[in-house]
């Protein structure tokens, strides 16, 4: 990401409303959206094929966790922004001090948790 190109946000979510509104607050900041994706299968594999410098992931997928996801973006490096209506305790403790924002949330919010994201990346 540099002052030309734009950040790539990569996005999970599998609520249209909430990833219509995701990827309109994104935008309306200046990041570019890489996404929305509905389904763990269709992540992990957009994820190993796009180009993107940060990921906001909601946690549950119509009742499947995007976990591995989690950990193969962590592999990698990427910073993670989970999005969820879990406490951080009903988390699994390796993701427990993971940046985290509580559903629901504002477009403000976001662009607030993405911006520090980007800045320590």
């Amino acid at each position: 990401m540099t002052a030309v190109e734009p950040c790539r946000v990569f996005v999970v979510e599998d609520e249209f409303l909430v990833a219509l509104q995701i990827e309109d607050d994104l935008i309306a900041a200046g990041y570019l959206v890489v996404g929305p994706f509905t389904s763990l299968s269709t992540s992990i594999a957009a994820s190993r094929a796009e180009r993107f410098d940060i990921a906001t992931l909601d946690l549950n997928l119509r009742g499947e966790f995007v976990y591995p996801l989690v950990d193969e973006l962590l592999e990698r490096r990427v910073p993670v922004l989970l999005l969820t209506g879990y406490a951080a305790s009903d988390l699994p403790e390796r993701f427990r001090s993971l940046p985290r924002l509580a559903k629901p949330f504002d477009g403000p919010e976001l662009v607030s948790k993405i911006k520090s994201l980007a800045a320590a990346a």
